[in-house]
């Protein structure tokens, strides 16, 4: 069994996306964010830097086994099930580096902008440009490749879970986003109707 620790956020739902696309049995434990509940010690256990998601697979023999950042849990159990990644070794580097981007480039970014735009109690115009700028190059970069490629590698991947909860939030937050990447607007409708998607960015309910 499989206890995902999550909050509706594009990183949590990361997470549900992956384990709803390979059908594995899953439990959902909400942390509540707002009440302290990731900074617990029996959180702090499981996600020693306090963030979602983070999870607690069961072993046989009693075992346990922790899991804590979106990008940990993409890749172990796309690995373990063999499934969400490229064998081939081209198609592979291709899915890393867009899942890459995912992990370490539009979801910091995104977050960051979060908090400097609306967050922050006094907005602060060089971060602000800053972090938008670095998103606009994410975007442009996606919407590219998306010319060229159904998904962002070859083939539906987690490269592409790694991304799409955030593209689908700046979506809906108004500015355009989809209607400026003609691209990038026909890759989130095709990854936004799958099933699978679908129940992952419902969870938690």
């Amino acid at each position: 069994m499989i206890t995902l620790h999550t909050f509706p956020s594009p990183n949590g739902r990361k997470a549900s996306i992956l384990l709803e696309e390979l059908g594995l049995t899953y439990r959902v434990h909400r942390v509540d964010l707002m009440a302290g509940g990731n900074k617990r010690p029996e959180f702090l256990a499981i996600s020693p830097i306090t963030k979602i998601p983070a999870l607690v697979e069961e072993l046989p023999g009693g075992r346990s086994r922790r899991l804590f950042g979106s990008g940990a849990i993409l890749l172990h159990f796309s690995e373990r099930t063999g499934r969400l990644v490229p064998d081939n070794l081209d198609d592979k580097a291709e899915a890393m580096s867009w899942f890459m981007l995912g992990i370490s480039d539009l979801g910091p970014t995104s977050v960051d902008m979060l908090r400097f735009s609306v967050r922050a109690p006094e907005k602060i115009p060089y971060a602000i440009d800053l972090f938008k700028g670095e998103l606009m190059r994410c975007y442009a970069a996606m919407d590219e490749r998306l010319g060229e490629a159904e998904h962002l590698a070859n083939g539906y991947s987690i490269a592409d879970i790694a991304c799409f909860p955030f593209i689908a939030a700046a979506a809906v937050a108004g500015g355009g986003l989809l209607e400026r990447f003609p691209n990038l607007k026909r890759w989130h409708d095709a990854v936004a109707a799958r099933p699978a998607v679908q129940r992952g960015m419902a969870v938690p309910e």
